[in-house]
This record gives C-alpha cells, structure tokens and sequence, in this order.
C-alpha cells in the first residue's frame, strides 16, 4: 500500500511538472514578445533536469559502510565512513542520507543519522561522521535510506538499501584495586594485596591462566588438550570470591551502578578471585562464579545490554531468588535507593556475619535524608558492612575506614 502511494504521488508530480512544461509553451506561444519566450527558455532547462531525474536509475547509487571498530567502551568515539559510488556524471543536486539504526539507540543518544550531501557530478565520495560519547548498549546498523532531488523540490527519488552492521557498546568502568574488608572474615584474618591466597596442597578444579599465578600451578596435562595454558584451582583458605546482585529498579542514577558493577568485576578478577552475578530486573539472570577473560566479556557483554527494568520491587525479588541459599562467597548488594524492606530482607539471609556487603550508589552531588542515614546505621547494627558509593569516587570503594 505505501509503495502504491509513493508511486501514485510521483505520477502526480511528473504530470504536474508536463503541464508546468506546456503551460509556459502555450503561454509564450499565445503571448509573444521577448519576455515570455524568455521565461520558458528558463524554465526549459530545469524542466528537462528534472524529467531526466525521473527517470535516472537511482538504486544503482552503491553505498558501503565502514566503521573503525566494532566493540566500544561507553564514552568513546565512533567513527564511520560511508562510501557511495555510480557509473555515470549525473549531476545530483542533493542527496539525504539517513543511516537506519536501531530505535534503542536513537532513545539514547537523542538523535537520528541524517545526513545532507551535495555530489553533483561526483562518481564517487565519501563522507565521515562521528558519534561522539557513545552509551553504552548493542546497536544494529540495518541500512540506508536514500533520497535526492532537484533544486526546487520539484522532483524526489528515494530508495532504501540493506546494509547491516552491528556495534557493541560495553559499560565504562573505573580502575580500582579490590580489597576486601578486615571484617569479612574469620578473626585473626586480614586482606593481603597478593594473589587470592589459596591451599596449594589441594587442586580442586581447573581454570583459565590467568597474569600472576605461579609456574607451578599450570596443569599441563589440560593445557595440552584444549591447547591453552590451564591453571589448577586450589582450595581456597580465605573466601576471596564475590556474588555481585545488582538492582534494577529504574532510578535515574542506573547508569552509575552499572559503571560501579563493571569496575568491580574488574578488579575481582585481576584479583584472581572469582566473580557471578545476579542481574535482578524484570526476569532475574543468574551468571555463576567463574574467573578468567571469558567470564569478564560474559558479564560486560549483560551489562552492555542490561536495563532498568524491573517491575516488582527489589526486596520481594530477593524473597523469590534461591540463589543465596548456602552461599560460601562474599556477596555485594549494589543499589540505588535503599529501603527498610531492602535492609530486613539482606540481614534475615542466612550468611555468615561479615560477608554481606551493601554498595549505595549515588550522584555527585547527592545528599542523604535522615532516613537514609537510620537506615544505613540498622544495616551496619544488623551486620551489613555498608557503604555509601558517590560518583567520581567509586575507587575508594574498598578503602579501610
């Protein structure tokens, strides 16, 4: 139906423009004298322009996509390059391109891809933009719409061209070095700025190498299978292993716990610990501890996607979630508001006093109510290790004090 319309609508024009075309004949003819004849010698030309653009084949226009990159920190810079070629002179007046992309990016950066070019009797060209501070996200280039025209506006050829391209667009992160807290574990214990500390006399499970295990630890056997350098996995004496549970309740400041979840992942891993996450949203997924570079493109690859999104609230999905039942590890609650329910329903899980540990994510220039600063003091009493998290701050996180 919409191809019918758009059909019907230039058959209108090309009339339009053939009694225009006759119109100003009959009128020099009848009227005679200079004037007359000299306006339709003027408007001849651009008559016959515009009936060779009618039909001048305009999807032979090729057009090819390049893009610097494919895989993207938020905050960087996009660079892409489209590329147009024809066989012929033709002059083209204008030409607006619009590079179709996915509606998720047009509701985050703000704007679509137009583009108003001027080849005229270029063969070939090529022009460049930029999509400075990219958020994050995964974005699919689906193709080109294509338009040119006369200088009047008197005719219009369009045409659309697949061409699919995709860009992903990982959270930013924050460098930080991960150090748990003194408190976290068994007394007579502390943090060390090593390695994970780990029983060397019993290998328990296999594991990607990861920068800072030792020679001794390599498993040639596995290495030798899956023909890439294997760790053994040693029973741990310390529980140096976190399970990130990060809050999706739309909040304006979301963005900011993602960036903060990304940096932890990060250094937890760097660490050489372990590292899961449960992404409680409008459906809760659950990514089981693991260390390694792959784990860290599993996860990056969720938050990359992730949304505010959850409809029920966050103290009844953590009544529903099982997964922290007879958990070992430290587990990280990372939040943005913080509520009684919030507080009640971590401190009634039956983990070891000291491994839970409540991150209240905040802006910049954000201050605490009354109410947040009692609830912060019941979670600290009920024995939360609690912490308020501001912008531009988030690699003091595990500073002691």
């Amino acid at each position: 139906m919409k191809k019918f319309a758009e059909a019907s609508k230039q058959t209108l024009k090309f009339i339009f423009l053939l009694v225009l075309v006759i119109s100003s004949f009959c009128y020099a003819m009848f009227q005679g004298g200079f004037v007359s004849w000299f306006l339709f010698g003027s408007f001849l030309p651009i008559a016959l322009y515009c009936f060779a653009l009618f039909f001048y084949p305009v999807k032979k226009i090729q057009i090819q996509r390049e893009i610097n990159k494919y895989e993207f920190q938020a905050g960087e810079q996009v660079v892409v390059n489209l590329t147009f070629s024809r066989t012929n002179h033709f002059p083209i007046f204008f030409c607006l391109i619009e590079d179709d992309i996915s509606i998720n990016f047009k509701e985050k950066y703000g704007s679509s891809l137009k583009f108003l070019l001027f080849p005229l009797f270029k063969k070939q060209w090529t022009y460049t933009y930029q999509l400075e501070q990219i958020p994050r996200g995964e974005y699919e280039f689906k193709g080109h719409r294509v338009v040119i025209g006369d200088p009047f506006g008197l005719v219009r050829k369009g045409f659309y061209v697949s061409d699919e391209d995709k860009i992903l667009v990982y959270p930013a992160f924050i460098n930080m070095t991960y150090e748990p807290f003194e408190n976290q574990f068994e007394l007579g214990m502390t943090a060390t700025k090593d390695k994970v500390q780990r029983d060397s006399t019993m290998a328990i499970s296999v594991r990607e190498y990861v920068p800072g295990d030792k020679f001794s630890w390599i498993h040639w056997k596995q290495s030798a299978k899956k023909n890439e350098i294997m760790t053994k996995e040693f029973e741990q004496r310390q529980s140096h292993d976190v399970m990130l549970v990060l809050d999706r309740t739309p909040h304006p400041n979301f963005e900011l716990s993602v960036v903060f979840t990304a940096s932890i992942i990060r250094a937890v891993l760097k660490k050489g610990a372990q590292v899961g996450l449960v992404s409680m949203g409008d459906r809760a997924e659950y990514f089981p501890m693991k260390s390694g570079n792959f784990q860290l493109r599993t996860l990056n690859y969720h938050l990359a996607q992730v949304e505010d999104d959850a409809s029920i609230e966050f103290s009844k999905m953590l009544e529903l979630e099982q997964t922290f039942k007879n958990q070992h590890s430290l587990i990280f609650f990372i939040v943005n508001q913080l509520t009684l329910q919030v507080v009640e329903k971590i401190s009634s899980l039956s983990v070891r006093r000291g491994h839970l540990v409540l991150f209240v994510v905040k802006g910049k220039n954000e201050k605490l109510n009354n109410e947040q600063l009692e609830l912060i003091d019941l979670a600290r009493k009920r024995g939360i290790v609690t912490r308020v998290i501001y912008e531009g701050a988030f690699a003091k996180a595990f500073d002691r004090g």
